[in-house]
């Protein structure tokens, strides 16, 4: 299942709601969860990241592990489970909706200056390390969307009534 994902990176955050426009015309999962579940998830993320008590405090050791590995990396891990209860979708929302949150969140964040609370397994993060963490978020959990190709028959132009009349190289 793993090789049929998309190998994706986000740059900036203004990169990932075009990605997301051309996956609501039509898509196919790989992961567990719909895109729909996919974008609730990544826009509780990002609120989650401007929300709660600002932390300018040292990372732990462990923290500082993490943020390391995690950072150099350049990937997000495989198979964590979300840290806070607000992070795991609902089993049915409305995709569009969700769409038009997460846009909103990226937004919202994208206009902030914080401060910004602490991650809780990376520690303390400034908005440059936030957006990277979006960024990386956002590009493991759309990877798992396949964007539906249309089918080589709907590529065919199909005659119109003037082609028809033409003869060779336009002769009529």
């Amino acid at each position: 299942m793993m090789s049929q994902r998309r190998d994706l990176t986000f740059a900036r955050l203004d990169e990932v709601m075009p990605d997301v426009e051309h996956l609501l015309e039509g898509h196919t999962t790989v992961g567990r969860w719909s895109l729909g579940q996919i974008l609730h998830h990544l826009t509780a993320g990002i609120a989650l990241s401007m929300e709660g008590e600002p932390d300018t405090s040292e990372p732990t050791r462990v923290q500082g592990i993490a943020y390391r590995r995690f950072f150099r990396s350049g990937f997000f891990p495989e198979k964590q489970h979300a840290s806070h209860p607000t992070l795991v979708p609902p089993r049915t929302v409305d995709t569009s909706a969700e769409a038009q949150s997460l846009s909103a969140a990226i937004q919202r964040f994208s206009a902030s200056n914080g401060p910004f609370p602490a991650h809780p397994r990376l520690g303390p993060l400034r908005r440059g390390e936030w957006t990277r963490f979006h960024c990386m978020h956002c590009a493991h959990h759309l990877g798992f969307v396949l964007q539906n190709t249309p089918k080589a028959s709907s590529l065919v132009r199909k005659p119109t009534p003037s082609m028809e009349n033409l003869g060779p190289i336009g002769e009529k």
